[in-house]
């Protein structure tokens, strides 16, 4: 929505409305007439138009005086695991950006999915280009739907980072995260276990259909009552607690399983605390694999058996790339596969141990 359709409905003057939504200049306008231009504003999910009033500060970037930036969008912040994740990764990025001259601002949308003035906001800032991370639920691709209908009306250069494939006609830097989670619980399965938990969060992320994947294809049925699935904190992220929590559940339950999969090391940290206090032993109760790799698995008692996600690189080629487009350096669409890794450590048993 536009300045003067906003105008229009509140019965006013643009200039009136330009004055009330920018906070510039003496108002004429009363307390009712401005709480109901904000009122519109706030539905409509009108954001102002930052790049207009800053094309003299872009003309001096352009001219190399002064630094350009980058931004980071989390369109579904709980993609990347947790907290601790997503540092990795945006510290990928700023250092990569450095290299390149420019300054990294990133934001974190909605928790439940996608937040469109967010992406307005960014869209009317003055940055030269959006990294958006994560978002796409599974099994659908209202990412790429969104992402492709903002590129038509913004100059912004748009690239895409997550754990699953868009289709879309945009710069992908992708690790097969559904893929990564299937070999985690291959791995469970080669060692002779069937009895396989899965603690996680939402029911349509890529770990959780990785997981039952890995399970349909060694003819393992999906139960149900193996599933915890954890809630994210208020941050956008998996907390240590949701583990802690999830695993009680499942061991006040009566059930005994011999393995579980964790979609992320701080859910499998909180995890094997659990078990801990349930009196068991990790792995020679329950063998724990994860997702991630980040620094605290291998200090941990047994250290942590998990899958090396490559959240630096992907955070380094995501400013890499994004800063090649701008610059011109490619014009075709980019997609990057990232690999992963298993990271054997002491949390699983050996493949050749018993059940």
């Amino acid at each position: 929505m536009t300045l003067k359709e906003i105008a229009a409905e509140a019965g006013v003057s643009v200039s009136t409305v330009s004055r009330v939504i920018n906070k510039s200049g003496k108002s004429p306008a009363g307390k009712e007439v401005r709480k109901r231009i904000l009122e519109i504003a706030q539905r409509t999910g009108y954001t102002p138009n930052a790049h207009a009033r800053n094309l003299k500060m872009h003309s001096v970037r352009e001219n190399g005086n002064a630094c350009r930036s980058i931004a980071c969008l989390f369109a579904q912040a709980a993609d990347i695991g947790s907290e601790l994740a997503r540092a990795v990764l945006v510290k990928g990025m700023e250092e990569e950006a450095r290299i390149h001259d420019y300054s990294l601002k990133y934001s974190l949308s909605s928790l439940d999915g996608f937040l469109p003035p967010a992406f307005d906001m960014m869209a009317n800032s003055s940055v030269d280009g959006i990294a958006v991370i994560g978002g796409s639920l599974a099994g659908t691709d209202s990412t790429g739907q969104y992402l492709c209908h903002l590129s038509q009306r913004t100059p912004r250069h748009i690239i895409y980072t997550g754990f699953e494939y868009l289709d879309a006609g945009l710069d992908q830097i992708v690790c097969d995260g559904q893929r990564a989670a299937s070999d985690a619980a291959d791995r469970l399965i080669l060692s002779g276990h069937r009895q396989i938990a899965y603690i996680g969060g939402r029911g349509y992320s890529v770990p959780f259909l990785g997981y039952c994947a890995s399970l349909k294809e060694h003819g393992i049925p999906c139960r149900e009552s193996c599933v915890k699935l954890v809630p994210i904190s208020m941050e956008g992220g998996y907390l240590g607690e949701g583990g802690y929590l999830g695993a009680g559940e499942l061991l006040k339950s009566g059930l005994s399983p011999t393995a579980c999969l964790c979609s992320n090391d701080v859910i499998a940290i909180g995890a094997m605390r659990a078990i801990r206090e349930f009196g068991l032993t990790v792995p020679g109760d329950i063998s724990i694999i994860s997702m991630d790799d980040i620094n605290v698995g291998q200090y941990l008692d047994p250290t942590l058996t998990t899958i090396h996600l490559p959240l630096a690189e992907m955070g380094r080629m995501t400013a890499k790339i994004l800063i090649d487009r701008i610059e011109g350096g490619h014009h075709l669409p980019m997609k990057i596969v990232l690999p992963y890794h298993m990271v054997e450590r002491e949390s699983c048993l050996s493949s050749d141990a018993p059940d």
